[in-house]
């Protein structure tokens, strides 16, 4: 067969992504997300051992616009990261293979995560 008439499959163009493949991406954004995040932990305390000075600018720059989006990103990527975790160790288990049960638990999973992000950023943010 000449290399121009083989098939690509899938093809991007008419591929439909699928809630499970969307949940496997995002989890695996979210971890990265997740180490990012300790990432800017550890210069935290960095600053907070250099000093009063680089800790305040810190803090500033934590408090801007981007900051604050960062952080609930970083949190929406613990709870869901942890909730899609705990989804993986029920599989480890045998249970949840169904179809059904699979796209259920990942809905309940983001749903979940949702929520608890919002109620997290309301208790500490309000």
């Amino acid at each position: 067969m000449p290399i121009k008439q083989r098939p690509v499959s899938p093809h991007i163009q008419i591929y439909r992504p699928q809630l499970t493949s969307l949940l496997s991406i995002l989890h695996r954004a979210t971890g990265l997300l997740l180490v990012l995040g300790l990432i800017v932990i550890c210069s935290w305390l960095v600053c907070v051992a250099l000093g009063e000075e680089s800790f305040k600018l810190f803090n500033s720059i934590g408090s801007t616009l981007v900051g604050k989006i960062f952080s609930l990103g970083l949190v929406f990527s613990l709870v869901y990261h942890s909730f899609n975790g705990i989804r993986h160790l029920v599989w480890d288990f045998g249970y949840g293979f169904e179809l059904k049960s699979v796209y259920l638990s990942g809905g309940i999973v983001f749903l979940l995560s949702i929520v608890v992000t919002l109620f997290i950023v309301a208790r500490v943010w309000l």
